[in-house]
């Protein structure tokens, strides 16, 4: 591998038109970037470790609950949580997930008797709950949460995932082999369905380009992929949306420079870059870093990130980075270095969401989409499941309700609306705790 340089290229940027080029000194190479405009600049995903002791009662109620298989449901600390056991690979035996409060929490380490004190607890939040809570009250509520498990609890480090996401994205097409990283970059495949191998520490490109994906999972991982893309499949769009249109157009300040295509034409493509940090990478950037007392930083807990975000940022992008040549950053990756702030606070402004909207003519196969998309808005909107029901009933289609259920309609039976409810009550519920309805 070349030996690669760090120059930056001449950039010449006119904040009122937007107009950004970059060429070299002997001007052997020019580039526009002027339409690449930066959407949204946050953390996606934190991943809290704690070391507790694991409260006796609340590991029992586990433990019975999910050794008599009476439910999947459990309700722990007042608060309802899907329950399911998990492999050694996790390193813990319970998971617990309620994406309604936007928590998934890992309790009992495999690697640690119950009775002793330990690395019993893992909980993981969603972009949700960061964007809504910030890093300070995040802190406090991981611990309002861990508190309900474990006891002497002591944070004892966290895994972050920090994105980018931009429009006008254009990548070389020699991409990949101008990216300068440790990662073995020895396969390259399109469409992964199934593969033996060990993914940790090979590149990936899916779909022909779409994703992008390097380095090892328990180290340093970067991310590139089709931001707007991902979002329609796991359903978070309406959610990305309300981030990129914080930030205000170029051209008109109140006006957002996301562009949804509501207006008829072609809604604007994102691309995320997202660095994912493994809570051992914090730990050695916490041990190789001092304060001005001369002790080594600490990075335990959310509100410890904030002072060191632009530090982990720069690392990452030295860590892989992008070149025009061997002696030149590409412009992409310079402009990432130079413009990228964290806790820049843009202005807020109005925007506005569309709901889904339920299909048609009523056979079999379209009652059970009308249901399901109906149960799912109703989640959102959180609808008792009284409500929900007599909404049904009143719909004009109890004949194709009771179709679908397989029951006979007559006289005043209250066998449809005993069936439907226990139907809407479980689905409801379900929708709560696997954060459709966040």
């Amino acid at each position: 591998m070349a030996r690669f340089e760090n120059k930056q290229m001449k950039r010449v940027y006119d904040r009122d038109t937007g107009s950004d080029v970059y060429y070299t000194e002997r001007l052997t190479a020019e580039y526009d970037l002027s339409k690449l405009r930066f959407l949204h600049t946050g953390i996606d995903t934190i991943r809290q470790l704690y070391t507790c002791s694991i409260r006796p009662a609340v590991l029992e109620q586990i433990k019975t609950h999910y050794d008599t298989k009476a439910s999947d449901v459990i309700q722990i600390g007042e608060i309802e949580w899907k329950l399911a056991g998990s492999g050694k690979k996790s390193g813990y035996q319970y998971i617990l997930k309620n994406l309604q409060i936007g928590m998934v929490v890992l309790l009992k380490s495999f690697y640690a008797e119950a009775d002793q004190r330990g690395p019993h607890l893992k909980i993981e939040v969603t972009p949700q709950l960061i964007d809504d809570l910030g890093l300070e009250q995040l802190t406090n509520r991981l611990r309002q949460i861990g508190n309900i498990f474990g006891d002497t609890l002591e944070a004892s480090g966290m895994a972050v995932h920090m994105c980018v996401d931009m429009k006008g994205l254009e990548l070389p097409d020699d991409f990949e082999t101008k990216l300068a990283t440790r990662s073995k970059r020895n396969l390259k495949v399109n469409g992964i369905s199934s593969a033996n191998f060990e993914a940790a520490t090979a590149a990936f490109i899916y779909g022909q380009g779409q994703t992008y994906l390097f380095g090892n999972s328990s180290s340093l991982q970067m991310c590139l992929y089709n931001k707007s893309e991902e979002a329609v499949k796991s359903d978070k769009l309406d959610f990305c949306e309300t981030l990129w249109k914080r930030t205000p157009g170029l051209d008109d300040p109140f006006e957002c420079e996301y562009r949804d295509g509501k207006d008829g034409n072609e809604a604007d493509t994102v691309h995320r870059l997202e660095f994912r940090i493994h809570h051992s990478i914090i730990k050695e950037f916490e041990n190789g870093n001092f304060n001005k007392t001369g002790q080594s930083v600490c990075i335990r807990e959310p509100r410890d990130l904030k002072p060191h975000l632009q530090g982990l940022w720069d690392y990452c992008l030295n860590n892989f980075r992008l070149h025009h040549s061997s002696t030149y950053i590409h412009p992409i990756w310079q402009k990432l270095m130079q413009d990228i702030e964290w806790f820049h606070v843009h202005p807020t402004f109005i925007y506005a969401r569309d709901q889904k909207k339920s299909p048609g003519q009523p056979t079999r196969r379209n009652v059970a989409m009308w249901i399901g998309n109906h149960l799912r808005l109703a989640a959102r909107k959180g609808f008792t499941t009284e409500h929900v029901v007599k909404h049904l009933l009143s719909s004009g289609l109890e004949a194709d309700l009771a179709d679908y259920f397989g029951l006979l309609l007559y006289g005043h039976s209250d066998e449809l609306f005993l069936c439907l409810a226990d139907f809407v009550d479980k689905r409801l519920r379900d929708h709560r705790l696997n954060g459709v309805a966040a």
